[in-house]
């Protein structure tokens, strides 16, 4: 029997069709019952940029592969690529321009990062970036001036700086391969294991289940931005590759760093601003008036997570372009121009918001993991970033991170390991575990306690953290978990994304709890300096953090951290 019902249009009264379509639901999610989609050879899950890189680089490496996208939008509408400035920053091909990059990278990682991982991303960075340029997508470059006076290439973007100007084109380029598919629609909500190996994943969409039985997978679901109350993040961003990671098993690194972005104007309109328009006599005010980053070196151009914190303590911040040239604004920055002609009279005002997460699946050169024939790529895994992340990079590492996760899910998918399921034995599991994993629908609405969950990681474990606030967010944390547990739920994908996102919340708690010390953009109010113990990652699994100093991070029982 399938996991949809096609329920009859005629020859019934309104309610008596919603009656039969409200029992038929009950018994479908009751009984988990499942629908099969196309086997496939590399399952591809999330649909932002980092998957569609990777499902390019799979096909790439192997014409004769299948490759299924599995994505809870439309591919190239999904997570946080779609919303960004489109902005790829990478290492210059010059030795001199390369060394600044590279010392600015490790600075601000901060000893947390991996320095191999750090190294992949400068040496590949240049080429991933132009080889989307190669596919025709609308990137314009800026460069610097190195030695001898040549100039080199830094930056590639699109312009407008708009990131639907890089994913929606990219995404038509997705859909003309023909050994690529693609579901929309689809929440991912278990890993299917067999034979001690990634062999797809199961499903829900519209309250019915699916399982999606491939060689092996790609985890390329984005961060969790929308764990916390103001965000920069989609509302699809709710951290299901963390639920998806630590339901089967894999821990988790670094989750309590995570970056706030002071650049985004909520009013009298809503954009993000280019930092670069700082160079260009833009500055912030605070309520009085006062340029109140004057003093700090960078000016407005600060560390993220000190210009975050400078903003978090005025009671308001203005975005102020009386002194800018309006030249280089029509041209770099056409959105605030444009909210500049229609709001004549308005002033922009700014908050901090959260943006990225640096913590996630540790990452490895080949994207591997702890589970044969998983992979992960993008804002999902963590490792590169260490304690604060390079204005720029996040769209460059999935353009790499990506590509590499596709090629080597397309070796093993060729390999003798890449083997799919066995199909009768998946079958029962996957009626059984989605009639264990999921409660009986009902009434509930999940939203309410997604929204308590959201204001309590704002006003206690955000941008300033100490101690007290720590323990009352983990206890609260704890009620909100208590009564998700408890609803029969009108809505099984909302329930599903309160759950990723309580774990999500869960693992930032635990960690910045045992993080007594302030580094990147971890900041505790009660430990507001560095401390040389802490020279290592937070590592979170099975609802404990511990931590693992750096120089143990290569031991064969941390082998989560190594090549």
């Amino acid at each position: 029997m399938k996991g949809t019902l096609n329920y009859p249009a005629a020859g019934l009264d309104q309610k008596s069709s919603r009656i039969i379509k409200g029992m038929a639901w009950f018994l479908l999610c009751y009984t988990g019952m499942i629908e099969f989609l196309p086997e496939t050879d590399v399952a591809v899950i999330g649909g932002g940029l980092a998957a569609m890189e990777s499902a390019l680089a799979a096909v790439h490496n192997n014409s004769s592969l299948r490759v299924t996208i599995l994505s809870k939008k439309a591919v190239g509408l999904s997570g946080a690529s779609l919303v960004s400035m489109s902005v790829h920053r990478f290492a210059p091909s010059e030795e001199g321009l390369r060394e600044t990059y590279r010392q600015n990278f490790a600075a601000s990682s901060q000893k947390i990062g991996e320095p191999v991982l750090r190294e992949i991303l400068i040496r590949e960075g240049i080429a991933a970036v132009e080889k989307l340029e190669t596919l025709g997508m609308p990137l314009e470059f800026k460069d610097l001036p190195g030695a001898g006076g040549k100039r080199y290439r830094h930056l590639g973007c699109c312009n407008p700086k708009m990131g639907q100007y890089l994913t929606k084109p990219l995404s038509r380029y997705v859909g003309g391969q023909k050994q690529i598919s693609s579901f929309q629609d689809y929440a991912a909500f278990d890993l299917i294991t067999d034979r001690g190996a990634a062999r797809g994943v199961l499903a829900e969409k519209n309250g019915s289940f699916f399982a999606l039985p491939a060689r092996t997978v790609i985890l390329a679901t984005g961060g969790s931005g929308f764990v916390f109350g103001n965000t920069s993040a989609t509302n699809d961003l709710t951290g299901d590759g963390y639920g998806l990671a630590l339901r089967a098993g894999l821990p988790l690194r670094d989750m309590e760093f995570v970056q706030f972005y002071p650049y985004q104007i909520y009013s009298p309109g809503r954009c993000n601003i280019f930092p670069d328009v700082f160079e260009h006599g833009a500055v912030f005010l605070n309520e009085l008036g006062e340029r109140f980053m004057a003093e700090f070196p960078k000016k407005e151009q600060e560390n993220r997570d000190i210009l975050a914190r400078k903003m978090y303590g005025q009671k308001e911040v203005f975005f102020d372009i009386t002194s800018c040239d309006t030249e280089y604004l029509k041209r770099e920055c056409s959105e605030i121009e444009n909210l500049r002609k229609k709001h004549k009279a308005a002033r922009f005002r700014v908050k901090p918001v959260a943006h990225f997460m640096m913590g996630g699946i540790p990452l490895r050169p080949d994207c591997g993991t702890d589970i044969a024939g998983l992979f992960c790529c993008g804002e999902v895994t963590g490792g590169l970033h260490g304690a604060n992340r390079v204005a720029g990079s996040a769209l460059t590492e999935a353009a790499v991170f990506g590509s590499r996760a596709g090629r080597a899910a397309a070796l093993f998918a060729a390999g003798a390991e890449g083997q799919g399921p066995e199909k009768k034995k998946l079958k029962a599991w996957a009626e059984d575990r989605s009639k264990t994993f999921f409660p009986a629908p009902g009434k509930d609405d999940p939203g309410q306690i997604i929204a308590e969950l959201r204001r309590v990681m704002w006003d206690k474990a955000s941008i300033v953290r100490r101690e007290s606030s720590l323990i009352e967010a983990r206890e609260s944390l704890a009620e909100l978990k208590e009564r998700l547990m408890r609803q029969s739920p009108a809505s099984l994908r909302s329930w599903l994304e309160g759950v990723n996102l309580l774990s999500t919340a869960e693992a930032i708690v635990a960690s910045a709890l045992l993080r007594r010390e302030s580094r990147g953009a971890h900041f505790r109010e009660d430990y507001p300096a560095p401390g040389e113990d802490f020279d290592g990652s937070m590592v979170y699994q099975k609802g404990n953090a511990v931590f693992c100093p750096a120089a143990n991070l290569e031991r064969p029982e941390n082998k989560a951290f190594v090549q």
